[in-house]
């Protein structure tokens, strides 16, 4: 099984965590195989950085150029949630420190849609040349930085109880 990092753009990488799109379609230039593993990194084009997002999803399909029309060169890759391996052990225990570690890295990953929701809502609320101010669109983006925030000190706060503990 082998792992694959690869650059997601914002508005396909949110599909993915969303659970919307389950499907890449990607030049076929690395042994993609059934059960390998997609890290999708967000990156975003304008700021030419990676967002410091990250999701994983486990290979499930696979249709290439030689099945039903796939562009010379391209695949096509369905995936899933990462499943466990077949060789983990039933009684490997999850230790303090790994879900510690966890909850701060949902934390970080909360903080950064939130940061992402304020940067969208204010852009909506800021009229610009030629449109104007779009308030229903400016409070949605902002309750989804509230609800990320609240997502974010959950997680922290949870973190800081599994480390004392």
């Amino acid at each position: 099984m082998n792992r694959h990092e690869l650059k997601t753009w914002p508005q396909y990488f949110a599909a993915v965590r969303s659970g919307k799109k389950r499907f890449e379609i990607r030049r076929n230039d690395r042994d993609f195989a059934v059960g390998d593993i997609l890290v999708l990194r967000e990156f975003d084009p304008d700021s030419d950085t990676y967002t410091g997002q990250v999701e994983e999803r486990q290979i499930t399909f696979l249709l290439s150029e030689e099945d039903y029309g796939v562009i010379h060169g391209f695949v096509a890759i369905g995936f899933g949630e990462v499943m466990p391996h077949a060789d983990a052990s039933p009684e490997a225990k999850l230790t303090a420190e790994q879900l510690a570690t966890w909850h701060e890295t949902q934390a970080s990953n909360a903080t950064l849609r939130a940061e992402g929701a304020r940067k969208v809502s204010a852009s909506y609320a800021a009229p610009t040349t030629g449109r104007a101010a779009m308030s229903v669109a400016a409070d949605r983006h902002a309750g989804v930085a509230a609800a990320a925030e609240a997502e974010a000190g959950f997680h922290a706060a949870a973190a800081m109880i599994v480390r004392k503990g």
